[in-house]
């Protein structure tokens, strides 16, 4: 993908050379002598994405401006573990224009959701800024500073006319009792497959529900809600895109 700016091209280059690695690394360990939140501190990591495919790197011209470092967790999740622009170029809105590029190419993977650590915290701002959610607090070892986008059209939290509905709860199944779901979904369905799916940060203890013009057709919790343990529980998200009786 090419795109011209002050008469330089703007490439995103997804299939980037040895080369462009070793220069990336280069700038970045001379950044280290100035700052201690240089990623040159994981250059086993950007060295391994490189060799899994895994790398994207962005140029203005003939220089290399950025990188950015991914994995995927589950067929349907990506997760950022580096996204960096070269100090010269920070604050010029190259961070901007070169993620929604990034994010194009995530979504044509079909992928349905991003999840990273903002790192520096220093980031957290400029993530917010691109559209990220902060985790909610799900009981579990996630940092304060992880946030999610997810990156398709899901489920309705607004009642139209869906006969089913599906309700968490952000506590077990003995917890909530006379306490009010978490989210709401309204889902339509045709032969038990969602319209739009279900994406949400959870746990796997959470108490899940599904009814049906009021009748409750399941009710357990996520971990214990289908036959096959933890299909709707993938890396941290509730991730239901069907639903059999």
């Amino acid at each position: 993908m090419n795109f011209s700016m002050e008469n330089e091209k703007k490439i995103i280059d997804i299939e980037p050379k040895k080369q462009d690695i070793d220069e990336i690394l280069n700038w970045l360990k001379e950044e280290k002598k100035h700052s201690r939140d240089s990623f040159y501190n994981n250059k086993g990591i950007i060295e391994n994405a490189f060799e899994k495919g895994n790398s994207i790197v962005f140029k203005q011209g003939n220089k290399n401006v950025g990188l950015a470092i991914w994995h995927n967790t589950k067929e349907f999740q990506i997760d950022i573990d580096i996204f960096v622009i070269h100090p010269n170029y920070r604050g010029q809105g190259f961070g901007h224009f070169y993620y929604n590029e990034v994010l194009i190419f995530f979504r044509n993977k079909d992928f349905k959701v991003i999840k990273l650590f903002c790192c520096p915290s220093t980031s957290e701002s400029f993530w917010k800024k691109m559209g990220f959610i902060k985790f909610p607090e799900c009981g579990y070892t996630e940092h304060e500073l992880t946030y999610y986008m997810v990156l398709v059209d899901t489920a309705s939290i607004e009642y139209k006319s869906a006969k089913d509905k599906v309700e968490l709860w952000d506590v077990d199944p003995y917890e909530s009792e006379n306490k009010k779901p978490k989210w709401t979904w309204y889902v339509e369905m045709k032969d038990g497959v969602l319209s739009h799916p279900i994406i949400q940060p959870c746990n796997c203890n959470w108490n899940l529900r599904w009814s049906r013009n009021g009748h409750v057709l399941r009710e357990e919790k996520v971990k214990y809600f289908t036959n096959k343990d933890y299909e709707l529980y993938c890396s941290s998200f509730l991730y239901i895109k069907s639903l059999k009786e």
